[in-house]
C-alpha cells in the first residue's frame, strides 16, 4: 500500500470508528464519513459499499490479527486452562474497546455485515484449529460426512460465541473481561478446549 492509500484508509478508520461510536451505524452516511475523513464520495466507494460494510471491514483487520494465535494453538493445553483462554480474552477485550461501535451497531443483534464479520473470523479461527488437530472432534453421526461434520461443529461454536458476546454486550458494563471469557469457555465442550476428547 502506497503512503496515500495509507493515509486515506487511516483517514477512514478514524471516520468511521468516531462516527459509528457516536450513533447507530445504520444512521451514519456515506456523505458524513467522506466530510469525516476529508475524501471524496467516489473515493469512499472504492473502500466499501456502505459505511457499515467499511466498519465492519476495519473491524474484521484488528479480529485477524486476534485470531492469529490460533493459527498455532496445541491440541492440549496440558493444563486446567483451556487453549482458548487467551484467544477468547483478547477477543472480548477488543470488544470492550469498541464497546461503543459494537453497541451502536446493535438492534437487538448485531447488524449483519458487523455480525458477519465476527462470526465469520472466530469460524475461520476455529477452522485452522480443527484442520490442524482433527482428533480432537467427536466422532462423526452415520449419515455425516466428514466436512459436514466439521462445517457444522464449527457453525455451532462460533454463532455460539458471538451470541455470547451480544449478551454480554447488552447486559452492562464490560469491565468483567475475565469472568465473560471463564462463562464462555465453561459452555464449550472440553474436545474444543483440549481438556479432553471424545473417543
Amino acid at each position: 500500500m502506497d503512503p496515500r492509500q495509507a493515509r486515506t484508509r487511516a483517514a477512514l478508520r478514524a471516520a468511521i470508528y468516531e462516527l459509528a461510536a457516536a450513533q447507530p451505524i445504520a444512521d451514519v452516511t456515506v456523505a458524513q464519513v467522506a466530510r469525516a475523513a476529508g475524501i471524496t464520495r467516489d473515493t469512499f466507494y472504492r473502500h466499501a459499499p456502505t459505511p457499515e460494510h467499511l466498519l465492519a471491514a476495519f473491524l474484521g483487520e484488528e479480529i485477524d490479527t486476534l485470531m492469529a494465535p490460533l493459527e498455532s494453538l496445541p491440541a492440549s493445553s496440558g493444563s486446567e486452562l483451556s487453549v482458548f483462554d487467551e484467544p477468547e480474552r483478547e477477543l472480548l477485550r477488543h470488544v470492550a474497546r469498541h464497546a461503543k461501535i459494537y453497541r451502536n451497531a446493535m438492534s437487538p443483534r448485531l447488524t449483519g455485515a458487523v455480525r458477519d464479520t465476527l462470526v465469520d473470523r472466530i469460524e475461520t479461527g476455529l477452522r485452522t484449529h480443527l484442520d490442524r488437530h482433527p482428533e480432537i472432534a467427536p466422532t462423526a453421526q452415520p449419515g455425516i460426512d466428514r466436512e459436514r461434520h466439521a462445517r457444522l461443529l464449527i457453525a455451532y461454536a462460533g454463532g455460539g460465541t458471538v451470541s455470547a458476546i451480544e449478551e454480554w454486550l447488552r447486559s452492562g458494563e464490560l469491565d468483567d473481561v475475565d469472568a465473560a471469557a471463564r462463562t464462555i469457555i465453561a459452555a464449550s465442550p472440553d474436545w474444543w478446549l483440549g481438556r479432553g476428547q471424545y473417543t
